[in-house]
């Protein structure tokens, strides 16, 4: 995932979408990035089930979306 742009997203509700090494389907994920940690190469977001860390190197695809109720 590129840098480029990512500190946009801080406090926005996004779709994000993962897929680890070796799974056959992608993971989707509705969140608030809460942070991001260049250096440790995480993104910490805030979702219905919680807070939770992505690792950055797994992300496919992550677009800002309104919060549906």
């Amino acid at each position: 995932m590129e840098k480029k742009g990512m500190e946009r997203l801080v406090g926005k509700h996004c779709k994000i979408v993962t897929k680890e090494p070796g799974d056959e389907k992608a993971h989707v994920v509705f969140g608030m990035v809460s942070l991001i940690d260049y250096n440790a190469g995480f993104l910490i977001i805030e979702s219905n089930r919680g807070t939770g860390c992505l690792n950055m190197k797994t992300i496919e695809a992550i677009k800002p979306s309104p919060k549906k109720n």
